[in-house]
């Protein structure tokens, strides 16, 4: 850590490094010296402050305690009040499903009073009607019950005290048949009448074989025997399970469109269809004949729970299971019958007639699977309510597969499914709070008082009602009042913090006069500082300046600089110094530029006149020769061709770098460019077994160039392709317009460059494989000639490796992208900074 902040210290320039140090040196005692009297001023302010702060803060504290006492009191009064109302209406609402239920004997025995006949069975088909509320919105605007509403009004001024009137509830309804069929069957169990649909039906069945019956699932007629004259059979809720797609979203749970019916989370999904069938022997004269059975439409029954609200509402057209208000009811066996969501509902297979096991948690689910057992044998040998827990998640499997539906005695994901059980045991009523789903959910339960048939076997008679609300919604009423105290204590707590502000703003006020006295007089200091530092450290940077220009503008290949001295100071040497040093150093470049080009120009001749004399004894001017005199020439042709192209890219690089190669530029076409190239080094190809490619769109514009330069970087970059690349490899020329550049790139397959060397490639003789270069014959000064060229024509020349994703995917060997592409880039408008 210390060596960072030495470092970073380093790194500041003089005129930072003199205003620190004489800021530091002339400001610290004076800030020392304020800080201390400041602190001591402000500490007897504090002291006053908290003492009147504390006298205010104990008058509210008495006042909250007093508010919070009245709103617990309040809280607690509306709880056992909306308590017992809940209660109350869970019990009303069992006794009139019972009281609906036990009509239904009444009709059984009207039939099974009748001589069996068609049109008389028909006739008390057509008259059972009953309303159902239909999906729609309601009328008349549902009113807000939290307020008096005058909807109408009192006419004796005596009435006018807390006046609520509520206008009748308009529903949507329809008139629909209380049966979805009426039947007469023989002692055999082959039907004889059939009424369905409001006509005779002649598919006539015998329901002694289950798949003829509802959802292939009804078994009345193995008990229609055992009946004695006057008792009833009474099936149990019987209907096709329907599926259900549950997920968390960012608002709680939600169901998927796909689902069957959900209330307002889902109003247009599949509805959930069934029947309760009763059944009851017929005599004549004395003989049994047969029986009579009804099969009521369930949705009579799921008509008294799916509309009834616990809030100040109390019904709604459709119910939301969102909402956590709402009713729904259970079986004797604790099975869902009827919930605003259909897919809770416990039904059925109709290919089977098997009932579909309920839903559990993950853990229960992954015994099943361990179990070896079929989901329906595992289910029917779980022990019920065994550790039944919140903590419990629900099966993922089930809830992806859409069998959710809810049996109380697996559904090991919620503990109320016990509390409502123990309730209901011997036919009781009660309620309970559980916190769920992050939420405090009041719960009631009722059972059914009704015992005919199989259902005088169970106290809890048809079953239980139960009905949830959020505690919150109870609270109305005790929030208001809990806001009305809040509003006077958070007055008189304003009041009391008035005054305290006041005492408080008195003291700031002295202390910001002193502060502002301290700050001017520091500030004066500090300008008067800063001020002197910047005239002493600009005489003293401003040359130092000049010098990191000049030496910079020389790192970067100017090296014609010359600091101007107005001083006679050490710092006026120095740029002495400098100007003598540059001077040296530009000489010494001009004469090793000079001598680079005269000894390339003087090389060139004899070597021109050695390569004439050995190709000339090659070609057999002075005589025959041996083949191992022949082998020796041909490695000295070779070397000589080397040193010539040496030569001639040493007098290219003196010329560029001199600034005196002539630039004779002229509108070109890319096509032109591109094809001179590849002609030229069509014969390298063809020797190394390379295929190249060409990607050259038709519409590019011309662009401004010396084509002969251009053509010679493109030769370069195409031999080096070939040269330093396995044999039979492949290679892609591309051109493109991008914005106003011109971006040709030659890209291979080759070996590639590693990463180290793709900047390195470009300088003056650098070779990044001595073996390789020794084997091609290269320089090291071709890629240092390309970038120059280009350079002088306002462009640009890089190098990647290996092959860019997503491109040249042609050039990819056994999937391996390895090779290099080189870019270059020039603008169609160039400047031309040729000398």
């Amino acid at each position: 850590m210390k060596d960072s902040s030495v470092t970073r210290i380093a790194k500041l320039g003089i005129l930072t490094k003199l205003m620190i140090s004489f800021l530091t040196i002339a400001c610290i005692p004076l800030l020392v010296l304020g800080y201390f009297g400041l602190k001591n001023q402000q500490e007897t302010g504090r002291r006053a402050v908290e003492a009147v702060a504390e006298m205010g803060e104990q008058d509210i504290r008495s006042a909250q305690a007093i508010g919070d006492r009245a709103i617990e009191d309040s809280v607690l009064a509306l709880d056992e009040k909306s308590t017992e109302a809940i209660e109350v209406r869970t019990v009303e609402l069992a006794a009139r499903i019972a009281d609906f239920l036990y009509e239904r004997d009444g009709d059984l025995r009207m039939l099974a009073a009748m001589v069996p006949d068609p049109q008389r069975y028909l006739r008390v088909y057509g008259s059972k009607l009953r309303d159902v509320i239909v999906q729609g919105p309601v009328l008349a605007p549902e009113p807000d019950w939290t307020v008096t509403q005058a909807f109408v009004l009192w006419e004796n001024p005596e009435n006018r005290l807390s006046w609520r009137n509520r206008p009748p509830y308009d529903f949507q309804t329809e008139s629909r048949q209380l049966y979805k069929e009426i039947t007469f069957v023989n002692p055999e169990g082959r039907e004889i009448i059939k009424i369905v649909d409001g006509r005779i039906s002649e598919d006539l069945r015998d329901v002694s074989n289950r798949e003829n019956t509802y959802c292939k699932a009804e078994d009345y007629y193995a008990h229609l025997a055992g009946l004695r004259r006057g008792q009833i059979y009474v099936s149990r809720v019987v209907g096709a399970h329907l599926k259900g797609w549950l997920y968390k979203g960012p608002e709680g749970i939600k169901v998927n469109p796909e689902s069957a019916y959900a209330g307002l989370e889902n109003p247009s999904g599949k509805r959930f269809e069934g029947i309760v069938r009763w059944a009851m022997p017929v005599y004549n004269e004395g003989e049994r004949i047969g029986y009579v059975t009804m099969a009521l439409d369930h949705t009579h029954i799921m008509e008294f729970t799916d509309h009834v609200m616990p809030t100040d509402q109390r019904f709604s057209a459709i119910s939301d299971a969102g909402s956590g208000n709402y009713a729904f009811l259970w079986d004797y066996r604790d099975r869902s019958i009827s919930h605003p969501r259909d897919f809770f509902i416990c039904g059925v297979d109709p290919e089977t007639g098997r009932d579909v096991p309920g839903w559990m948690s993950e853990k229960r689910y992954k015994e099943f699977k361990a179990s070896g057992l079929s989901l329906e044998e595992f289910v029917e040998q779980l022990p019920p309510f065994a550790e039944f827990s919140q903590r419990n998640k629900g099966s993922k499997e089930q809830i992806e597969a859409g069998r959710v539906s809810l049996d109380c005695r697996i559904l090991d994901t919620a503990p109320q499914c016990q509390g409502w059980h123990r309730g209901t045991k011997n036919g009781g009523s009660g309620s309970f709070v559980i916190l769920w789903s992050g939420l405090w959910k009041f719960t009631s339960y009722a059972a059914v008082p009704y015992y005919t048939g199989m259902y005088r076997n169970s106290k809890r008679g048809f079953g239980y009602v139960t009905i949830g609300a959020n505690v919150e919604d109870f609270h109305k009423a005790a929030n208001a009042t809990k806001q009305y105290i809040e509003s006077a204590i958070k007055e008189k707590g304003a009041a009391m913090r008035a005054t305290t502000e006041q005492t408080r703003a008195s003291i700031r006020n002295t202390e910001i006069k002193s502060r502002n006295l301290l700050s001017v007089v520091a500030l004066v200091s500090a300008l008067a500082v800063v001020g002197a530092s910047v005239l002493v450290s600009l005489s003293i940077t401003r040359p130092i300046k000049r010098l990191t220009d000049g030496a910079l503008a020389m790192s970067q290949g100017d090296l014609e600089q010359h600091i101007e001295v107005k001083s006679r100071d050490e710092i006026a040497q120095l740029a002495d110094s400098f100007n003598a040093m540059a001077s040296a150093v530009a000489q010494l470049d001009r004469m090793k530029s000079e001598f680079v080009a005269t000894a390339s120009h003087e090389l060139r001749t004899p070597i021109h006149s050695m390569l004439l004399a050995i190709s000339g004894i090659l070609g057999g001017y002075s005589g025959n020769i041996t083949d191992e005199v022949r082998e020796d020439l041909e490695i000295v042709e070779k070397e000589i061709a080397r040193l010539t192209r040496l030569v001639n890219d040493l007098l290219d690089l003196a010329r560029i770098e001199s600034r005196k190669i002539e630039m004779k530029k002229s509108e070109t076409s890319v096509h032109e460019i591109v094809q001179t190239a590849l002609e030229e080094v069509s014969g390298l190809a063809a020797a190394h077994s390379h295929s190249i490619r060409t990607s050259i769109p038709q519409d590019l514009p011309n662009v401004n160039v010396d084509k002969d330069r251009i053509v010679q970087v493109m030769i370069n970059l195409l031999s080096n392709s070939i040269k330093y690349g396995p044999d039979q490899g492949r290679i892609a020329v591309e051109a493109e317009l991008v914005g106003n550049d011109l971006v040709m790139a030659v890209a291979d397959n080759g070996y590639g460059i590693p990463s180290w060397a793709q900047q390195k490639i470009f300088d003056k003789f650098f070779q990044a494989d001595s073996i390789m270069s020794q084997r091609v014959g290269g320089s090291g000064l071709g890629l240092t000639i390309c970038r120059e060229i280009i350079q002088l024509h306002g462009g640009t020349m890089n190098c990647v490796s290996p092959l860019p994703q997503n491109r040249f995917s042609d050039l990819l060997t056994a999937g391996e992208r390895k090779g290099a592409v080189f870019e270059v880039i020039l603008p169609l408008n160039a400047n031309d900074e040729s000398v």
